[in-house]
């Protein structure tokens, strides 16, 4: 298996990518996490979403966010 240095679009970190991926266009980030701030801010998507999410009378509340914690047994 052939590999490339690369550098990351997002965060400028170097990475290891395959050489197949790099002639398949792909290759541009070293993570999913830094594809995922790279598309957000191209497209808002998540943004849009959670703009129309919290408009919603329906969503459920959650009072006591730690009701499972076990730490006072």
């Amino acid at each position: 298996m052939s590999t490339v240095i690369r550098k990351c679009q997002c965060c400028g970190a170097d990475f290891t990518a395959r050489s197949a991926d790099v002639k398949r266009g792909w290759a541009h980030f070293c993570s999913k996490s830094c594809k995922a701030v790279k598309q957000e801010q191209r497209t808002g998507q998540n943004a849009q979403y959670r703009a129309a999410v919290s408009h919603r009378t329906d969503a459920p509340t959650f009072s006591n966010a730690h009701q499972f914690d076990n730490t006072e047994l």
